[in-house]
Formats: C-alpha cells, structure tokens, sequence
C-alpha cells in the first residue's frame, strides 16, 4: 500500500526586523532633505528595511529636527513621517533614538555633535565635522573616550566613476602612479536672474562657507583611497565672484572663497 499523505506546506521564515531610531537634524536643508532624507533613509524605510549578512532586517524610524516647526510639519506631512520637533535636546534625552544623524549648516555641527557625544548616541553626520583641524580633533576624541561610534560621510567614494577608476588602479591598469591633477566644478548662478543651485551661505565666510571647509574635506578621502596618504596641502584661495544674491533676491558680497587651487 502506497502513502499517499501529503506533507503540509512549510510556512515562509521571514527574518524578525528591527527599527532604529534616527535623530535626523538640518532635513529641512538641500542637501540634508534630497540626499540624506528622501534618497537614503525613507528609500530605506519604503523597501521595508535591509537584511544584513547575519540573516536579520533592520528598517529605520526618523526623527525630524529643525528650527521651523511649520517646515518641519510639511516635510512630515508629505512623506508619511510621525515624529519631529525643534527640540534637540529632548530628542538626544530620548532612548528612542539611537542614531544621531546632522546635517546643520557648518557653523552650527560642532555645539551640535557636541550634545549627541554626551548623550551617548551613534552620530552620522556631513563633513566637515569641525571648522578648524583641532576642534575636529578634540570632537573625535570625546568621541573616542564616550565610547560612542561615529561616522562621516564618504558618499563620493561609491560615485560610479571613482568605484572604475579604483578598479583599474588596483588592476595595475596605470602601472606606477607618479602624479595625478584633478579639477572639479560647475557654474553656480549669481542668483538674480537664475536662482542659485547652492544656499547662500556656503558663499559667507562668517556663516561657515567657504569652498576649501566644505569640498576638501571630500576630497581628501578620495585621494587617499585612490591613491595614498596625504602629508600636507597648500592652496590658493579666491572669491572670482563677488556680487550674488540669496534666497529672498537680496544682494550680498560673497566673503568666502568660491574657487581653490590646492596642491
């Protein structure tokens, strides 16, 4: 006699998930909104989360932190977001939120990373972490004795060109690399006529800007991953552009330089 039973269908497994907890601060910012918020945490969250390597799913929470509350409704009104509010110091109080992500203006992320160092939370945040070489130094050392992990952004390594060119620089594809020169740039609008592609104060030295804060620092990582240690840089800094204007089409004289040439 044949057993004919049939077994009963195996249920799927799906990996348990984990929710984390991210203090995001400065979305209602370009580049913290368009990079950081949408193309990254909610394109994760909307995915459902990712599977690590161990088999289990993390998926991510955000929390909206900003000065303007009405901004900070509207951006969690458009894309579905439950938590925010303007104070930073509740937010960094609550065990909630494990992860400290800033994207503040540059004047305004040292105070910041500051308070995320004290409060024990893992800090992801945009360069440069500092506007000076040692008050970046004294940040990663309370870091380091808060026992806190800590993170900044890398994001043009991962640029589909630089990921060939490394790929060939490995291949031996060069052969020996003596010496390399680099130029980057694109025209940024005056802002009268054409509004401006970057904030108006990337271009004022008193509020942070400048191109050799914000662009060096991307580009030293790049030189040392594609091609070997940095031991020094000069450069020669210069405002080629001088007359601009802002958000609100107010004239102002840009204090900070728009153009560095660095060696």
């Amino acid at each position: 006699m044949t057993d004919t039973t049939i077994a009963p269908p195996q249920a799927e497994v799906r990996p348990a998930v984990r929710e984390i907890g991210i203090i995001m601060n400065g979305v209602s910012g370009r580049m913290g909104y368009r990079q950081h918020l949408v193309r990254s945490i909610l394109a994760i969250r909307d995915q459902g989360g990712i599977v690590l390597s161990d088999g289990t799913k993390v998926t991510v929470k955000p929390l909206l932190v900003g000065r303007s509350e009405a901004k900070l409704a509207d951006l969690a009104d458009k894309h579905g977001i439950e938590d925010y509010t303007t104070d930073l110091d509740a937010a960094l109080a609550d065990p909630r939120w494990e992860i400290y992500a800033d994207f503040l203006v540059t004047k305004a992320r040292s105070a910041a990373l500051r308070k995320a160092i004290a409060a024990g939370k893992t800090i992801y945040t945009e360069k440069p972490t500092a506007e000076t070489a040692a008050e970046a130094l004294e940040l990663a050392k309370l870091a380091a004795a808060a026992g806190v992990k800590t993170g900044v952004v890398h994001d043009k390594l991962y640029l589909p060109g630089l990921q060939k060119l490394k790929r060939l620089i490995d291949s031996g594809f060069f052969g020996r690399i003596l010496s390399v020169r680099g130029e980057f740039g694109y025209w940024v609008f005056e802002g009268d006529w054409q509004p401006a592609q970057r904030p108006s104060w990337n271009y004022r030295t008193e509020d942070g800007g400048g191109i050799i804060v914000d662009m060096f620092p991307h580009w030293n990582y790049v030189m040392e991953n594609l091609f070997g240690e940095v031991k020094s840089v000069y450069a020669q800094a210069a405002v080629h552009i001088a007359d601009r204007w802002d958000e609100n089409g107010e004239h102002y004289t840009a204090t900070a330089e728009d153009a560095a040439y660095g060696i």
